[in-house]
């Protein structure tokens, strides 16, 4: 008897619970046979006790599979609001009724339902987004803009967020109205979204961080920092020892070429190399050691292989070079192998020295390929100069504040996320029928090739340009070039938000920063250049979200059924006193 009691005493108490099911509508295009159409989807999100498992189904399924970019959404989201997601499962669905084109574009409304479920925030479901989520929380571009404004309208949304620089579409035919800014001769018209979607009844704004977003549909406040960014000392005076290094070698090389005279076409490489070492000389006064140690490899090229021609050396003389060269480059890829990589500095360290030396070896190597002479010395100074480039980089090694587990199945499942996550980005630009990007497959294809030879710091740091590459080219569908500068200030004061939040967690990120200094040197210069750069430094700021420990526990506000809970506590209590009835009832 006692052993029924206890059994009822505990069903008695044991919570009759339910997940609480998420939802927010989704805009999305399906593939007809007169091209692509608006289409709506929605979004479903439960989140219960697990393994920080990630679940996704689709009715009917996408075309692009949208399981990383899930994946990658689910991780921005935990790290944003910096929560230990790894005890829980994420179960996403999403249905529409017709075949949908899915990819990265749902990425900023994945990350957005994350965020309310795990803060059991609001929504309004009057107001969605649309866009890809990238590294540090920044809404990227997707494609079919005009047709989601389409589709929205049909169902009665009332506002549409869209990623920042993408107010801009090109449309096939030639349409007169208030929304057309220009009517090209290609039979097609330049048309303004916002007032585009003012005709369909749909208020349309841009949006670049998910903070942002998260404003207009929850009504949360956006984070602001409102810092100065204070560079990590022991970062400049590192990356200033390296400037010196490469550019007192750069003027070296210039004051021994000086007295030389050249033929037309060695004269202008001259004059090019004494033209970076003008950038490099005005980047140091504005303590951009990055830029200026960029300028200096780059002039170093340049009078090597002057100083190489020069010398006018035999095959057997090259050969004795390449040996020599080959040597040093063993050397030193046994030295960083050797490297226990302890911070996220020692990691990003390895990245740039091991591509330095990889590039070095494949430059020497093409020396041998080549018959004419000119050629041969071309490859010979520049693989000579990107070797001397990875030792000077090599110095950062056991820098670094913030000491994490850095362990080699980490780094191998991050770089599988990040080859999946580019190919992903890879896929979606064929959807659209988009060209000029095959860097991004071959950057792909070489990060697989590290993943099979077990070199996963290196393919993290390919896949992660690819993905890069790949953002580059979103982040022009649509843009005037007019804007270009606008929107590429806009991601560098993100990525320097970033920054600082990672300083604040012990994190300076190195390559992340160096290439964000880079490209604002660039953006006056070479806007395309910077936008890359800018890409890059995306990427590769936040590297730490593979490996840190969050700080924060969920904690759900779960949803009880009280109905349930009433009959079952009615159930049990007319049991116990049953029982008690019958014990107190006196024998015969």
């Amino acid at each position: 008897m006692k052993k029924i009691i206890i059994l009822l005493m505990f069903l008695l108490i044991m919570p009759f619970v339910y997940a609480k099911e998420y939802h927010i509508p989704l805009l999305a295009v399906r593939e007809t046979t007169s091209g692509f159409e608006g289409s709506t989807a929605d979004l479903y999100l439960e989140i219960q006790k697990g393994k920080g498992r990630i679940f996704l189904d689709t009715y009917p399924l996408t075309k692009l599979d949208t399981q990383m970019s899930t994946r990658f959404a689910k991780e921005i989201a935990c790290s944003e609001i910096d929560f230990d997601c790894s005890n829980y499962d994420f179960i996403y669905t999403i249905k529409s009724d017709s075949v949908i084109v899915g990819g990265p574009s749902a990425g900023a409304a994945i990350t957005l339902l994350t965020i309310a479920a795990l803060e059991n925030l609001e929504l309004n479901e009057n107001i969605t987004i649309t866009g890809t989520i990238n590294s540090g929380g920044l809404i990227g571009p997707v494609g079919g803009l005009k047709e989601k404004i389409d589709a929205a309208s049909e169902i009665g949304i009332i506002t549409i967020l869209i990623p920042h620089g993408e107010r801009t579409a090109e449309i096939e035919n030639i349409t007169i109205a208030d929304y057309v800014i220009n009517i090209s001769i290609e039979n097609k018209s330049i048309i303004d979204l916002i007032k585009y979607g003012k005709s369909k009844g749909v208020n349309v704004l841009e949006v670049s961080t998910i903070d942002e977003v998260l404003y207009y549909i929850t009504g949360r406040e956006i984070k602001k920092l409102n810092q100065t960014l204070e560079i990590d000392k022991e970062y400049m005076e590192t990356m200033k020892s390296v400037t010196n290094g490469l550019c007192s070698k750069a003027l070296n090389f210039q004051k021994e070429l000086s007295i030389n005279e050249f033929e037309d076409s060695d004269q202008k490489i001259f004059e090019n190399a004494v033209n970076l070492t003008k950038r490099y000389k005005k980047a140091v006064e504005n303590e951009k050691y990055y830029s200026a140690a960029s300028y200096c490899f780059g002039a170093n090229t340049k009078f090597a292989y002057l100083t190489l021609k020069q010398e006018d050396l035999t095959n057997s003389e090259i050969l004795t070079k390449i040996t020599e060269i080959k040597s040093h480059i063993a050397n030193m890829n046994k030295v960083i192998d050797e490297k226990k990589l302890k911070t996220i500095t020692d990691l990003e360290t390895y990245m740039i020295v091991k591509e330095r030396i990889i590039e070095a070896e494949e430059n020497i190597d093409k020396v041998l390929d080549v018959e004419n002479t000119t050629e041969k010395i071309y490859y010979l100074s520049y693989g000579m100069e990107r070797l001397n480039s990875a030792i000077s980089w090599s110095v950062f090694f056991d820098k670094g504040q913030k000491e994490f587990v850095i362990n080699e199945e980490d780094i191998k499942k991050s770089c599988m996320d990040k080859i999946y996550e580019a190919e992903e980005r890879y896929n979606y630009l064929n959807t659209f029928s988009l060209n000029n990007f095959e860097d991004t497959q071959k950057e792909i294809n070489l990060a697989k090739n590290d993943l099979e030879n077990g070199d996963y710091e290196l393919c993290l740091f390919k896949a992660s340009k690819a993905k890069a590459n790949s953002d580059l080219i979103l982040n022009t569908i649509g843009v005037e070039e007019s804007q270009l500068l606008d929107v590429t200030n806009q991601k560098l004061d993100i990525i320097k938000n970033n920054i600082i939040e990672g300083q604040r967690e012990g994190v300076f990120p190195v390559i992340g920063y160096s290439y964000y200094e880079y490209a604002n040197d660039l953006k006056e210069r070479d806007i395309f250049s910077s936008m890359l750069f800018v890409e890059y430094s995306l990427e590769l700021s936040n590297l730490d979200i593979y490996f840190k420990e969050k700080s924060k526990k969920i904690d759900f506000n779960i949803d009880f059924d009280n109905n349930v809970v009433s009959f079952v506590l009615i159930f049990i209590s007319g049991l116990l006193i049953g029982i008690w009835i019958g014990k107190k009832k006196p024998k015969k």
